[in-house]
Protein backbone atom coordinates (compact mmCIF):
# COMPACT_ATOMS: atom_id res chain seq x y z
CA UNK A 1 0.00 0.00 0.00
CA UNK A 2 1.28 3.28 -0.58
CA UNK A 3 1.42 5.70 2.70
CA UNK A 4 -1.43 7.79 1.15
CA UNK A 5 -3.90 4.47 1.63
CA UNK A 6 -2.57 3.99 5.33
CA UNK A 7 -3.81 7.44 5.81
CA UNK A 8 -6.87 7.28 4.63
CA UNK A 9 -7.22 3.75 6.71
CA UNK A 10 -6.61 5.31 9.46
CA UNK A 11 -8.32 8.17 9.26
CA UNK A 12 -11.43 5.67 8.95
CA UNK A 13 -9.89 3.16 11.91
CA UNK A 14 -10.66 5.95 14.62
CA UNK A 15 -14.22 5.98 13.47
CA UNK A 16 -14.54 2.43 13.58
CA UNK A 17 -12.75 1.79 17.15
CA UNK A 18 -13.69 4.93 18.92
CA UNK A 19 -16.86 6.63 17.82
CA UNK A 20 -19.27 6.93 20.64
CA UNK A 21 -22.86 6.64 21.06
CA UNK A 22 -23.76 9.98 21.98
CA UNK A 23 -23.22 13.19 20.31
CA UNK A 24 -22.06 15.03 23.27
CA UNK A 25 -19.00 12.41 24.04
CA UNK A 26 -18.07 12.36 19.98
CA UNK A 27 -15.36 9.34 20.63
CA UNK A 28 -14.77 7.39 23.50
CA UNK A 29 -11.59 7.46 25.18
CA UNK A 30 -10.77 4.02 24.96
CA UNK A 31 -11.42 1.49 23.13
CA UNK A 32 -11.99 -1.23 24.10
CA UNK A 33 -14.80 0.18 26.78
CA UNK A 34 -16.67 -1.97 28.68
CA UNK A 35 -18.05 0.86 30.63
CA UNK A 36 -18.23 4.20 28.48
CA UNK A 37 -20.06 6.05 31.50
CA UNK A 38 -16.94 5.78 33.84
CA UNK A 39 -14.13 5.53 30.65
CA UNK A 40 -15.35 9.28 29.01
CA UNK A 41 -15.31 11.17 32.44
CA UNK A 42 -12.35 13.37 31.01
CA UNK A 43 -12.94 15.83 28.32
CA UNK A 44 -10.02 15.52 26.23
CA UNK A 45 -9.57 19.16 25.30
CA UNK A 46 -6.90 18.79 23.54
CA UNK A 47 -7.09 15.44 21.92
CA UNK A 48 -9.79 16.71 19.91
CA UNK A 49 -7.93 19.68 18.71
CA UNK A 50 -5.17 17.51 17.24
CA UNK A 51 -8.19 15.51 16.09
CA UNK A 52 -8.97 18.78 13.72
CA UNK A 53 -5.43 18.93 12.44
CA UNK A 54 -4.88 15.70 11.55
CA UNK A 55 -8.50 15.59 9.89
CA UNK A 56 -7.35 19.21 8.12
CA UNK A 57 -4.23 16.84 6.96
CA UNK A 58 -6.17 14.90 5.30
CA UNK A 59 -7.89 17.27 3.64
CA UNK A 60 -4.69 18.96 2.19
CA UNK A 61 -3.66 15.71 0.86
CA UNK A 62 -7.10 14.50 -0.64
CA UNK A 63 -8.76 18.44 -1.42
CA UNK A 64 -12.22 16.24 -0.49
CA UNK A 65 -14.69 18.86 0.66
CA UNK A 66 -15.97 15.87 3.02
CA UNK A 67 -13.16 15.87 5.07
CA UNK A 68 -12.43 19.75 5.65
CA UNK A 69 -16.28 19.74 6.78
CA UNK A 70 -14.92 17.09 9.57
CA UNK A 71 -12.27 18.99 10.55
CA UNK A 72 -14.58 22.15 10.92
CA UNK A 73 -17.38 19.95 12.67
CA UNK A 74 -14.97 18.59 15.40
CA UNK A 75 -13.51 21.87 16.30
CA UNK A 76 -16.89 23.47 16.47
CA UNK A 77 -17.48 20.61 18.87
CA UNK A 78 -14.58 21.12 20.70
CA UNK A 79 -15.38 24.75 21.28
CA UNK A 80 -18.71 24.41 21.85
CA UNK A 81 -18.44 21.60 24.55
CA UNK A 82 -15.74 23.97 26.20
CA UNK A 83 -18.47 26.75 26.79
CA UNK A 84 -18.04 28.08 22.99
CA UNK A 85 -14.74 29.33 23.53
CA UNK A 86 -10.89 28.70 23.41
CA UNK A 87 -10.50 29.65 27.00
CA UNK A 88 -9.35 27.25 29.41
CA UNK A 89 -7.25 26.76 32.61
CA UNK A 90 -4.38 25.09 30.48
CA UNK A 91 -3.03 27.58 28.86
CA UNK A 92 -1.23 24.65 26.52
CA UNK A 93 -4.41 23.11 25.79
CA UNK A 94 -5.57 26.46 24.31
CA UNK A 95 -3.03 26.99 22.41
CA UNK A 96 -3.26 23.65 20.50
CA UNK A 97 -6.42 24.27 19.71
CA UNK A 98 -5.38 27.97 18.86
CA UNK A 99 -3.17 26.41 16.09
CA UNK A 100 -6.18 24.37 14.90
CA UNK A 101 -7.83 27.61 14.44
CA UNK A 102 -5.33 29.26 12.79
CA UNK A 103 -4.91 26.81 10.47
CA UNK A 104 -8.84 26.11 9.62
CA UNK A 105 -8.39 29.76 8.58
CA UNK A 106 -5.71 29.45 6.70
CA UNK A 107 -7.51 26.54 4.60
CA UNK A 108 -11.15 28.18 4.52
CA UNK A 109 -10.40 32.10 4.87
CA UNK A 110 -13.23 32.17 7.84
CA UNK A 111 -12.51 35.14 9.63
CA UNK A 112 -13.48 33.77 13.20
CA UNK A 113 -10.72 31.16 12.89
CA UNK A 114 -8.50 33.64 13.36
CA UNK A 115 -9.77 35.48 15.52
CA UNK A 116 -10.03 32.44 17.89
CA UNK A 117 -6.41 31.87 17.45
CA UNK A 118 -5.89 35.74 17.99
CA UNK A 119 -7.98 35.37 21.89
CA UNK A 120 -6.18 32.62 23.06
CA UNK A 121 -2.54 34.88 22.27
CA UNK A 122 -3.77 37.73 23.92
CA UNK A 123 -4.56 35.81 26.59
CA UNK A 124 -1.56 34.25 27.48
CA UNK A 125 -0.01 37.70 27.04
CA UNK A 126 -2.36 39.32 29.39
CA UNK A 127 -2.39 36.52 31.47
CA UNK A 128 0.12 33.48 31.13
CA UNK A 129 3.59 35.47 31.70
CA UNK A 130 5.35 36.22 35.03
CA UNK A 131 8.80 36.59 36.33
CA UNK A 132 8.74 33.42 38.12
CA UNK A 133 11.98 31.15 37.29
CA UNK A 134 12.49 34.83 35.18
CA UNK A 135 10.02 34.36 32.78
CA UNK A 136 8.01 32.28 30.56
CA UNK A 137 4.46 31.19 30.28
CA UNK A 138 2.65 29.04 32.98
CA UNK A 139 1.29 25.80 32.19
CA UNK A 140 -2.11 26.40 33.91
CA UNK A 141 -4.03 29.22 35.80
CA UNK A 142 -3.73 27.49 39.03
CA UNK A 143 0.00 26.78 38.69
CA UNK A 144 1.35 30.34 37.79
CA UNK A 145 4.81 29.15 39.27
CA UNK A 146 5.12 26.38 36.99
CA UNK A 147 6.61 27.00 33.51
CA UNK A 148 6.83 23.94 30.89
CA UNK A 149 8.03 23.34 27.35
CA UNK A 150 4.51 22.08 26.25
CA UNK A 151 3.14 25.94 26.37
CA UNK A 152 5.95 28.00 25.96
CA UNK A 153 7.10 26.41 22.39
CA UNK A 154 3.76 26.11 20.72
CA UNK A 155 3.00 30.11 22.04
CA UNK A 156 6.48 30.53 20.01
CA UNK A 157 4.87 28.83 16.67
CA UNK A 158 1.50 30.66 17.21
CA UNK A 159 3.40 34.21 16.96
CA UNK A 160 5.19 33.43 14.24
CA UNK A 161 2.37 32.47 12.57
CA UNK A 162 0.34 35.37 13.57
CA UNK A 163 3.23 37.85 12.91
CA UNK A 164 3.59 36.30 9.15
CA UNK A 165 -0.03 36.87 8.88
CA UNK A 166 -0.84 40.27 10.51
CA UNK A 167 2.98 41.97 9.74
CA UNK A 168 2.40 43.59 13.68
CA UNK A 169 6.06 43.50 15.34
CA UNK A 170 3.91 42.30 18.90
CA UNK A 171 4.08 38.90 17.73
CA UNK A 172 7.22 38.73 16.48
CA UNK A 173 8.41 40.32 19.46
CA UNK A 174 6.77 38.21 21.77
CA UNK A 175 8.37 34.95 20.19
CA UNK A 176 11.87 36.00 20.50
CA UNK A 177 11.68 37.07 23.85
CA UNK A 178 9.65 33.61 24.92
CA UNK A 179 11.96 31.32 22.77
CA UNK A 180 15.47 33.29 24.77
CA UNK A 181 13.61 32.03 28.00
CA UNK A 182 12.96 28.49 26.90
CA UNK A 183 16.32 28.09 25.24
CA UNK A 184 18.08 29.77 28.06
CA UNK A 185 16.03 27.57 30.75
CA UNK A 186 15.41 24.37 29.25
CA UNK A 187 17.10 23.32 26.49
CA UNK A 188 20.52 21.34 27.08
CA UNK A 189 23.40 22.62 25.13
CA UNK A 190 23.33 19.48 22.76
CA UNK A 191 19.64 20.77 21.58
CA UNK A 192 17.73 18.28 24.07
CA UNK A 193 14.56 19.72 25.56
CA UNK A 194 13.66 18.74 28.70
CA UNK A 195 9.72 19.28 30.01
CA UNK A 196 9.23 21.62 32.30
CA UNK A 197 11.06 23.90 36.04
CA UNK A 198 9.42 24.84 39.12
CA UNK A 199 6.76 21.96 39.38
CA UNK A 200 7.28 21.23 42.96
CA UNK A 201 8.08 25.02 43.46
CA UNK A 202 11.35 24.10 44.41
CA UNK A 203 13.21 25.61 41.48
CA UNK A 204 13.92 22.24 39.84
CA UNK A 205 13.66 20.82 36.26
CA UNK A 206 12.02 17.57 35.56
CA UNK A 207 15.11 16.03 34.35
CA UNK A 208 13.21 12.25 34.35
CA UNK A 209 10.70 13.09 31.79
CA UNK A 210 12.08 13.30 28.66
CA UNK A 211 9.46 13.13 26.01
CA UNK A 212 8.94 13.38 21.90
CA UNK A 213 6.47 15.98 22.60
CA UNK A 214 9.21 18.61 23.85
CA UNK A 215 11.23 17.83 20.41
CA UNK A 216 9.11 18.38 18.48
CA UNK A 217 7.67 21.53 19.22
CA UNK A 218 10.66 23.15 19.65
CA UNK A 219 11.90 22.25 16.62
CA UNK A 220 8.66 23.84 15.13
CA UNK A 221 9.29 26.93 16.98
CA UNK A 222 13.01 27.35 15.48
CA UNK A 223 12.07 26.45 11.61
CA UNK A 224 9.33 29.26 11.79
CA UNK A 225 12.03 31.40 13.47
CA UNK A 226 14.68 30.41 10.92
CA UNK A 227 11.70 31.17 8.03
CA UNK A 228 10.86 35.23 9.21
CA UNK A 229 14.74 35.94 9.84
CA UNK A 230 16.84 33.70 7.22
CA UNK A 231 19.15 33.15 10.37
CA UNK A 232 21.41 30.11 10.04
CA UNK A 233 21.48 29.33 13.70
CA UNK A 234 17.36 28.33 13.95
CA UNK A 235 18.06 26.12 11.39
CA UNK A 236 21.19 24.57 12.84
CA UNK A 237 19.49 24.41 16.48
CA UNK A 238 16.75 22.67 14.97
CA UNK A 239 18.46 20.09 13.08
CA UNK A 240 20.46 19.33 16.77
CA UNK A 241 17.28 18.75 18.81
CA UNK A 242 16.13 16.62 15.79
CA UNK A 243 19.81 14.56 16.40
CA UNK A 244 19.34 14.02 19.78
CA UNK A 245 15.99 13.06 19.80
CA UNK A 246 16.86 10.28 17.61
CA UNK A 247 19.67 9.32 19.57
CA UNK A 248 18.03 9.64 22.93
CA UNK A 249 14.48 8.67 22.73
CA UNK A 250 15.03 5.56 19.97
CA UNK A 251 15.09 1.99 20.21
CA UNK A 252 15.46 -0.16 17.08
CA UNK A 253 14.76 2.45 14.97
CA UNK A 254 11.36 3.67 16.45
CA UNK A 255 10.58 5.94 19.72
CA UNK A 256 10.82 4.10 22.85
CA UNK A 257 7.02 3.98 25.09
CA UNK A 258 6.77 6.78 26.78
CA UNK A 259 4.17 6.18 29.53
CA UNK A 260 0.33 4.73 29.56
CA UNK A 261 -1.12 8.04 31.36
CA UNK A 262 -3.27 8.62 27.93
CA UNK A 263 -1.50 12.18 27.29
CA UNK A 264 1.71 10.27 26.52
CA UNK A 265 -0.37 8.41 23.66
CA UNK A 266 0.09 11.78 21.49
CA UNK A 267 3.68 12.87 22.19
CA UNK A 268 5.41 10.57 19.12
CA UNK A 269 2.50 12.01 17.00
CA UNK A 270 3.26 15.84 17.66
CA UNK A 271 7.35 14.77 17.25
CA UNK A 272 6.66 13.66 13.35
CA UNK A 273 4.61 16.80 12.35
CA UNK A 274 7.08 19.05 13.02
CA UNK A 275 10.28 16.46 12.21
CA UNK A 276 8.59 16.19 8.77
CA UNK A 277 8.07 19.89 8.51
CA UNK A 278 11.97 19.90 9.28
CA UNK A 279 12.66 17.32 6.50
CA UNK A 280 10.46 19.29 4.23
CA UNK A 281 12.96 22.38 4.63
CA UNK A 282 16.24 20.50 4.93
CA UNK A 283 15.46 17.03 2.47
CA UNK A 284 17.79 15.30 5.47
CA UNK A 285 17.85 11.66 4.06
CA UNK A 286 17.97 9.97 7.17
CA UNK A 287 15.68 12.08 8.86
CA UNK A 288 13.25 11.06 6.08
CA UNK A 289 14.13 7.20 6.43
CA UNK A 290 13.45 7.36 9.85
CA UNK A 291 9.86 8.49 9.86
CA UNK A 292 9.14 5.90 6.97
CA UNK A 293 10.49 3.24 8.46
CA UNK A 294 9.28 3.73 11.97
CA UNK A 295 5.55 4.06 10.22
CA UNK A 296 6.30 0.90 8.44
CA UNK A 297 6.85 -1.09 12.01
CA UNK A 298 3.85 0.77 13.14
CA UNK A 299 1.60 -0.60 10.38
CA UNK A 300 2.77 -3.78 10.84
CA UNK A 301 1.80 -3.93 14.81
CA UNK A 302 -1.09 -2.13 14.24
CA UNK A 303 -2.81 -4.69 11.68
CA UNK A 304 -6.41 -5.68 13.14
CA UNK A 305 -8.94 -7.34 10.99
CA UNK A 306 -8.43 -4.59 7.85
CA UNK A 307 -8.18 -1.61 9.97
CA UNK A 308 -5.33 -0.05 12.41
CA UNK A 309 -5.79 0.30 15.83
CA UNK A 310 -2.80 1.90 17.20
CA UNK A 311 -1.22 1.68 20.25
CA UNK A 312 1.31 3.04 22.81
CA UNK A 313 4.13 1.07 21.70
CA UNK A 314 4.93 1.13 17.74
CA UNK A 315 7.16 -1.84 18.00
CA UNK A 316 3.85 -4.62 19.44
CA UNK A 317 0.41 -5.33 18.97
CA UNK A 318 -1.95 -3.03 20.81
CA UNK A 319 -3.26 -4.75 24.04
CA UNK A 320 -5.28 -3.70 27.17
CA UNK A 321 -7.33 -0.45 27.00
CA UNK A 322 -6.11 2.16 24.76
CA UNK A 323 -6.57 5.53 24.65
CA UNK A 324 -7.78 7.41 21.29
CA UNK A 325 -4.64 9.87 21.67
CA UNK A 326 -2.50 6.97 20.85
CA UNK A 327 -4.60 6.41 17.73
CA UNK A 328 -4.30 9.97 17.45
CA UNK A 329 -0.04 9.86 17.17
CA UNK A 330 -0.60 6.78 14.53
CA UNK A 331 -2.78 8.92 12.52
CA UNK A 332 -0.65 12.21 12.53
CA UNK A 333 2.53 9.88 11.73
CA UNK A 334 0.95 7.99 8.78
CA UNK A 335 -0.10 11.66 7.22
CA UNK A 336 3.55 13.16 7.45
CA UNK A 337 4.32 9.56 5.42
CA UNK A 338 1.90 10.46 3.29
CA UNK A 339 3.56 13.84 3.05
CA UNK A 340 7.05 12.76 2.19
CA UNK A 341 5.48 10.17 -0.39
Amino acid sequence: MKWSEYANLAQQSLEKFYLADTKEQFLNNFYPTGNPEEDNKVFNYWWLAHLVEVRLDAYLRTKKQADLEVAENTYLHNKNRNGGTLIHDFYDDMLWNALAAYRLYKATGKSIYLEDAQLVWQDLVDTGWNDIMGGGFAWRRPQMYYKNTPVNAPFIILSCWLYNELNETKYLEWAMKTYEWQTKVLVREDGFVEDGINRLEDGAIDYEWKFTYNQGVYIGANLELYRITKEAKYLDTANKTADISLKELTEDDIFKDEGNGGDEGLFKGIFYRYFTDLIEETANKTYRDFVLNSCQILVESAKVDGYLLMGMNWKEKPSGKIPYSAELSGMIALEMAAKLE
